[in-house]
């Protein structure tokens, strides 16, 4: 009984150790985004806002790991990492982070944003056909993203050719996944 204790207990540890580690990862993705999409002139002149639907741990990464960095035309914009609680208290952002818990809220986070230049970043499988922008995903148990550029050019935003190669790339016109070369790098490391 104290054996199977002892191996509950460390079992547990290694999980939040892991799940941590993820939730770093999905922060340094993010911030590779904020870096290889540019926005309009008309976003470029405050700060660069990222708003994290509900409690996550993401949330905490992203303010740890990215807040106060700054990003844009000489570096112009210094990263705000907020929280909002529901989507009506969404206000102008660059991006906004869905949480998987908060996935149901898509459509509605979609509606509220539609003609708004703001990258729809989520974390659940599917999600890219239902409209994010950006999904990240576990894939041969590593982190990938999937990526909807046409999508996020028809938001006048421009993505960096780079992000694109790397990405398993989202067609909505097709309705399918467009088959891209993978670089010779790890396409599993955050860039």
């Amino acid at each position: 009984m104290k054996k199977f204790l002892i191996i509950s207990i460390l079992s547990g540890i290694s999980l939040c150790i892991a799940s941590a580690q993820n939730e770093r990862f999905k922060s340094l993705y993010v911030f590779n985004f904020v870096k290889n999409i540019e926005w309009p002139a008309s976003y470029q002149k405050s700060n660069f806002t990222i708003a994290v639907l509900g409690n996550s741990l993401i949330y905490n990464e992203l303010k740890q790991n990215i807040q106060g960095k700054t990003t844009g035309q000489n570096g112009s914009q210094v990263i705000d990492v907020n929280q909002v609680s529901n989507i009506s208290s969404l206000k102008d952002c660059h991006i906004l982070y869905i949480p998987m818990q908060q996935s149901n809220l898509l459509g509605a986070a979609k509606k509220a944003l539609a003609g708004k230049p703001t990258v729809i970043i989520t974390e659940k499988k599917g999600l890219i056909t239902e409209g994010a922008d950006i999904n990240l995903i576990s894939l041969d148990g590593k982190l990938r993203y999937e990526l909807a550029p046409k999508q996020i050019e028809s938001k006048r935003l421009k993505v960096n050719k780079k992000l694109i190669e790397l990405a398993i790339v989202y067609d909505y016109a097709a309705a399918r996944e467009v088959p891209v070369l993978e670089s010779v790098d790890d396409a599993n490391a955050p860039r």
